[in-house]
């Protein structure tokens, strides 16, 4: 006997937790160590105020990233991987790599024909 797919219980994907533009340059500076939000908006230039706090609060809720308060005098927020976020390190460790070299790469030479 076999479940139908339709009727099967299925369990969420787990690259659904890491997809979306700016989510994979987060989980990078976040697996260098802890940044506070404005840390992560210099880092990420290109990313807006809005992006970046919608993108850490999804993180959040997926258990990859965690926000822990500073006390005064510091009282703001830093971000860090989350434990569950542990078995992404040699992931994100192996694309930290690739993009140090790729940006040391010469460019391709452009054909014009």
């Amino acid at each position: 006997m076999t479940i139908s797919d339709d009727c099967a219980v299925t369990r969420e994907d787990p690259l659904e937790k890491i997809e979306g533009r700016w989510t994979l340059q987060i989980l990078l500076r976040l697996n260098a160590g802890e940044h506070r939000f404005s840390d992560l908006r210099s880092a990420i230039p290109r990313v807006s105020a809005n992006i970046l706090t919608d993108r850490l609060r999804t993180l959040e809720r997926a258990g990859l990233v965690e926000r822990r308060h500073l006390p005064p005098p510091h009282a703001s927020h830093i971000y860090m991987l989350a434990d569950l976020a542990a078995g992404l390190k040699p992931a994100l460790d192996a694309l930290s790599r690739w993009c140090a070299e790729t940006r040391k790469a010469p460019l391709p030479a452009r054909s014009t024909g």
